[in-house]
């Protein structure tokens, strides 16, 4: 008697489905003709994949027989299909066949990345024996169907990486057998249905990655008592971390991170005794760390970066004898740094920037002898470091800036062999630069701006081959710069600037060819500017700015087609602009002011057409006409041509559309004024002593009266208004006081509350404003919003305003409160605020630009409805582009700290 054919049939409709589908051929039209073929129809299917020139058989090519196991299928000893498994097999298919729920035997269905669309047919719902259904890593999309709730017998759903949406089936809550439900990274809504609680047998839930699901996380999940890891990150999950997760004694990994969640961290946690990994970063928690949570001796990984925590860093969190990452980062935490945290020996990772910890730095640290990676930065930090650094031999990264660190660079970093970044910046630090440092070998990024070192650059210096940034300015620096510095042939920034160097500026630096950013502005260095400089190709920032060099600017110059910014103003250059300068088509800002350069103007400044920020070349010797090829640079934004001895008309400059900022003030200019509506907003500063200008109803003949603008009064007149507006304001504050007199007490308070809000700034005249890159709206447009009514927010550094411009495109203004900072140069401000402008990263909101007076400084923001006002009131100018180098932990589409 015949053995039944049921599996083999059964196999050949599987295969005619997927593969069938696949080519979009049509060869079975029913589920009952194909189960009545005869047995040979599957050498007939092989005929046909063989004829369509398919690569291979996702079943294989195994001949025929009674009990099939081709590859992919495996069936009963009753010859019925028990398994379906395809994994990574692209079947491309538009849907899923709901004839599949006719293989009432299957017990697994793996069809996870198989390129398959469409949505989850509902009569799925019928295969009662199926214990694995995973559908992962397709592009299904649709709804989960309820259906599946009743597949009594499931112990593993996979759902995950899919395009499913709308709400998790309560229904799912009768899979009495479920041990792993993974529904993860689908955009899927609502909120976790409760009932999923009484799945007592679940190991593993995971939801993340859904961003629409929302809702608080049920207290009734505390029940699942074999639950080993519950993963909620990147979601809209809110509410407080349910204490009843105290309950979860399995439980060993617990990630919520990137969410909605607040309230404290439940000390309850501490009961968890098998967890290993709890990701609570990027939320909103508060309150104090809870010292339970060092009673979790199994923890590896501990993040709670990115929230609000409050209150001392538990000394208890040193019994976590296992843990190896410690992320603590950008809180509020307050009090030292526990010494005990020394205990953790198996520590590789700690990272506690961003927060208020005072004190001195634990020299038990030291112990933590398998540390890679130790970020301190953006405290109050103070004392010396600790000498026993040089005993973390496995350090990779060391991060101190931002600190009140005091004394010596301890030379025993010498001894960290894998150091690779080491960044001291702003900090109280003394003495000179310990040799140790130059030898080691692995040292790419050295950055130590803003203390007060001394003493020279040691010329062993170029023992470190490995640098690529080394960012020493803004300290005391002395000495020439030494010509060992060209032969670090990996160097790519080369920071000296505002130190005391002096001497010539050596060729050698030439040698370094990929060099892209060259700044020693504010020293004492002589001499003519080497033409060497112009082989630095890959340069894209050159600022030699405010020292002593002489001669003329080389003609070598030309060379820099990636520069974007020159800036050799305040020196002693002579002689003229060299016509190369035309070669600079990525030039987006030149400044030339404060020499003694002369001759006219080159006609070739006008092709530099990608001149977008500034142009300035104030305070030479320049003569002749403006040339009539700066029509061209239609996108310039700041424009100073001010204290040259130029002549001729202006009215090429009614051309340049972009226009913020114009000074064309002492010279002899004439004729008349363009009429447009920038140079009707412009004030009379701007056009000071140029006597023969006029006003002019059509831009090309003055008025026969001659009429002069304000700005064109001569300097008698100017100074006459002057007195009487002095007058005048002395008596409306002589009167100001007698009418007060006897209201002291409420006009004290008041004022308080308008400082507080407004900081009762000075905001007259003259204002400098640098934007970077084009704006439609000029620097009245902002200070006429900075009003209390649009304040949206203030911070420890400012308060930031909503301003809406007359174009209507909305902005952000910061407006830094006044600190001993202030008093430092205008131009130590610009120079940094300049690096910041141009970073560019996805998660560090742009800043477009910055204006400041003698007593305000503003920071120009993108304003970002529904955003992160968190990040404009804590940015800090503190925040050089040097500084910024730590490790961007924020994960997915988190907020980097700092990175560049």
């Amino acid at each position: 008697m015949e053995k039944p054919t049921h599996c083999i049939t059964s196999s050949l409709l599987l295969f005619s489905f997927f593969l069938l589908l696949a080519m979009n051929i049509a060869l079975v039209t029913s589920l009952s003709a194909l189960m009545d073929k005869p047995f040979s129809l599957f050498s007939q299917l092989l005929t046909l994949i063989q004829s369509h020139h398919l690569p291979y058989s996702p079943l294989g090519t195994h001949q025929a027989q009674r009990h099939v196991h081709w590859q992919g299928i495996t069936c009963s000893p009753q010859d019925r299909v028990i398994s379906l498994s395809l994994p990574n097999t692209f079947l491309n298919l538009s849907s899923l066949p709901p004839e599949l729920s006719s293989l009432s035997s299957l017990q697994l269905l793996n069809l996870s990345s198989t390129n398959i669309s469409g949505s989850i047919p509902p009569s799925f719902g019928s295969l009662t024996h199926l214990r694995l259904l995973d559908l992962s890593s397709n592009s299904l999309s649709g709804s989960i169907p309820p259906e599946l709730g009743r597949l009594t017998s499931l112990q593993f759903l996979f759902l995950n990486s899919n395009r499913l949406s709308g709400r998790i089936p309560q229904q799912l809550a009768n899979l009495s057998s479920l041990q792993v439900l993974c529904l993860q990274d689908n955009l899927v809504n609502g909120s976790i249905p409760s009932q999923l609680g009484s799945l007592v047998s679940l190991q593993q839930f995971r939801v993340g990655g859904n961003p629409y699901l929302t809702g608080e996380i049920p207290p009734q999940l505390g029940l699942l008592t074999n639950l080993t890891t519950f993963g909620g990150a990147a979601t809209g999950l809110s509410g407080v971390i349910p204490p009843t997760f105290g309950n979860l004694i399995n439980l060993q990994t617990l990630a919520l991170y990137d969410s909605d969640v607040f309230g404290s961290i439940p000390p309850e946690l501490g009961l968890c005794s098998e967890l290993r990994n709890l990701y609570l970063h990027m939320n909103k928690l508060t309150g104090s760390i809870p010292p339970q949570l060092g009673k979790l001796q199994k923890l590896t990984s501990l993040l709670l970066w990115g929230n609000s925590l409050t209150g001392p860093i538990p000394a208890e969190l040193s019994n976590c004898s296992s843990l190896v990452i410690l992320d603590t980062s950008a809180n509020d935490l307050t009090g030292e740094i526990p010494g005990d945290l020394g205990k953790l020996v198996v520590l590789e990772q700690l990272h506690l920037s961003d927060n208020s910890l005072t004190g001195l730095i634990p020299w038990q640290l030291s112990n933590c002898t398998s540390l890679t990676a130790l970020q301190l930065d953006k405290n109050q930090l103070s004392g010396p470091i600790p000498w026993q650094v040089g005993n973390l031999k496995s350090l990779q990264s060391f991060f101190l800036w931002g600190n009140s660190v005091s004394g010596t660079i301890p030379a025993t970093f010498g001894n960290c062999a894998e150091l690779y970044a080491l960044d001291l910046s702003r900090n109280k630090l003394t003495g000179s630069i310990p040799e140790e440092i130059f030898g080691l070998k692995k040292l790419s990024k050295l950055l130590l701006l803003g203390n007060s070192l001394s003493g020279g650059l040691p010329r062993s210096v170029s023992k470190c081959q490995s640098l690529v940034r080394l960012r020493l300015g803004e300290n005391q620096l002395s000495g020439q710069i030494p010509k060992e510095i060209g032969q670090l042939q990996n160097l790519v920034f080369l920071d000296l600037y505002m130190n005391h160097f002096s001497g010539g500026m050596p060729s050698e630096i030439a040698n370094i060819t990929v060099l892209e950013l060259l700044d020693v502005h504010n020293n004492y260095i002589t001499g003519e500017i080497p033409s060497q400089i112009g082989e630095l190709v890959n340069l894209e920032q050159l600022d030699l700015s405010r020292n002593s060099f002489t001669g003329e600017i080389p003609w070598s110059f030309g060379n820099f087609s990636y520069l974007n910014k020159l800036i050799l103003n305040n020196n002693l250059l002579a002689g003229s602009i060299p016509k190369s300068i035309r070669n600079l088509q990525k030039l987006t800002l030149l400044d030339l002011s404060f020499n003694s350069l002369s001759g006219a103007i080159p006609p070739e400044i006008g092709y530099v057409t990608s001149l977008t920020i500034s142009l300035d070349l104030s305070s030479n010797g320049f003569t002749g006409e403006i040339p009539e090829t700066m029509s061209g640079l239609t996108q310039l934004q700041s424009l100073d041509l001010s204290r040259n001895m130029l002549h001729g008309r202006i009215t090429i400059l009614g051309l340049l559309t972009s226009l913020t900022s114009l000074n064309v003030s002492y010279n002899n200019f004439s004729g008349p004024i363009p009429v447009t509506p920038f140079f009707r907003t412009l004030s009379s500063n701007s056009f000071l002593e140029n006597p023969n200008l006029c006003e002019s109803l059509d831009g090309t003949t003055c008025s026969s009266h001659q009429a002069q603008r304000n700005g064109l009064k001569s300097a008698k007149t100017i100074a006459l208004i002057s007195v009487i507006l002095i007058s005048v304001t002395m008596a409306v504050i002589a009167s100001w006081i007698v009418v007060t007199r006897n209201h002291k007490y409420m006009v004290e308070k008041s004022l308080s509350t308008l400082a507080s809000t407004s900081g009762a700034d000075d905001f007259s005249y003259p204002w400098t404003f640098i934007p970077f890159q084009k704006l439609n709206f000029t620097i009245d447009n902002i200070l006429d919003c900075l009003k209390d009514e649009n304040v949206i927010g203030k911070g420890c550094s400012g308060v930031v305003y909503r301003a809406e411009m007359p174009n209507g495109e909305l902005i952000a203004v910061k407006k830094l409160w006044k600190t001993k900072k202030d008093e430092e140069p205008v131009d130590s401000f610009a120079a940094e605020i300049q690096i910041l402008g141009h970073i560019r990263h996805r998660n560090i909101v742009k800043l477009l630009g910055y204006c400041s007076n003698k007593s305000v400084k503003l920071l120009l923001y993108n304003y970002i409805s529904n955003g992160n006002l968190q990040q404009l009131l804590q940015s800090s100018l503190e925040l050089g582009l040097g500084n910024q180098v730590q490790d961007c932990r924020w994960i997915s589409s988190g907020s980097c700290l700092s990175s560049s």
